[in-house]
């Protein structure tokens, strides 16, 4: 029976055809693969039906473009065209997954179900335009609190994306995605409070390849995109300690807010919300932590 739904949310050709391949060469086809198109410019249906008869899958083209502004909207819509499965998973349309992906998905299940996990994670690699790998292969810890692998990341011990993720519908129900601007921080956000901070389950023997373009949104130099992007980090890290500061030790807190406060600080010359921030540090850490994040980071 098929648990997985596979959802692609789509906007560009460049690499979908590998991303595609990637899933018909998939050693187990228990997927259904759901494909919404952003209202692209760039019409991906032939290539789609050349796979049709290889895995399931259902397509349709958006009349108007979200992902431009409300990045996780796109993402939403895009898994209202799922029906039933159980688990989910977000793949984007550049990146591709090794070929046993869902076969050791299947393989873990039972295991991740018996331990109530809602967030399977995988290995993950860097590749470039041509598809060749430009990073050693991320693994993981088999089991780890969500506070202990978001820490890890910020300290750059660690990555995390969309891709390299399997969630469950009922987490996601719960939960759902949070829009910060250019979704920056949505998906870290989610892998917090998909598992209820508790233990994500990871998969090392399988991997996604996480693509790295001209067209990746983290690479462009639009200035604009370049403060929405400090924008989504402060937000998001703010976001984090206002909720769930209690899962983190206080030098943790002290590192997320440093993040959130730099970036604030190189976005935004608005004096008002620095101060108004500052008193949020307080609160949470204490006036000498604060004094130090202040310092450090005067402009």
């Amino acid at each position: 029976m098929t648990q997985l739904a596979i959802i692609i949310p789509y906007y560009k050709l460049n690499y979908f055809k590998a991303t595609l391949d990637s899933l018909s060469s998939q050693t187990d086809k228990r997927f259904s693969v759901y494909i919404g198109n952003d209202c692209s410019p760039q019409n991906p249906e032939d290539l789609i039906q050349s796979y049709e008869g290889k895995f399931p899958i259902v397509y349709k083209r958006f009349k108007n473009n979200l992902g431009g502004k409300y990045l996780t909207k796109q993402w939403d819509r895009c898994i209202e065209l799922s029906a039933k499965e159980e688990w989910m998973m977000i793949l984007g349309d550049d990146d591709t997954i090794s070929e046993n992906y869902v076969e050791e998905f299947y393989k873990n299940l039972k295991i991740a179900e018996e331990k109530n996990i809602q967030v399977i994670r995988f290995a993950s690699k860097l590749i470039d335009e041509d598809g060749k790998s430009i990073s050693d292969l991320y693994t993981n810890p088999e089991l780890e609190l969500a506070a202990t692998s978001y820490i890890r990341t910020l300290k750059g011990n660690g990555r995390s994306t969309l891709t390299e993720h399997i969630f469950s519908r009922k987490t996601y129900k719960k939960y759902g995605f949070k829009e910060f601007p250019v979704a920056f921080g949505s998906d870290n956000v989610a892998w917090l409070e998909f598992p209820e901070m508790r233990e994500i389950f990871s998969i090392n023997n399988a991997f996604a390849n996480i693509r790295i373009s001209r067209d990746h949104l983290s690479s462009k130099a639009d200035d604009n995109l370049k403060k929405q992007r400090k924008q989504g980090i402060y937000q998001f890290n703010r976001y984090i300690i206002a909720n769930y500061a209690k899962y983190f030790e206080i030098e943790d807190q002290f590192s997320i807010l440093k993040k959130a406060y730099k970036n604030l600080r190189t976005s935004d010359r608005d004096i008002f919300k620095a101060v108004e921030f500052c008193c949020f540090i307080i609160i949470k850490i204490g006036l000498s932590k604060a004094m130090d994040i202040i310092k450090n980071n005067r402009n």
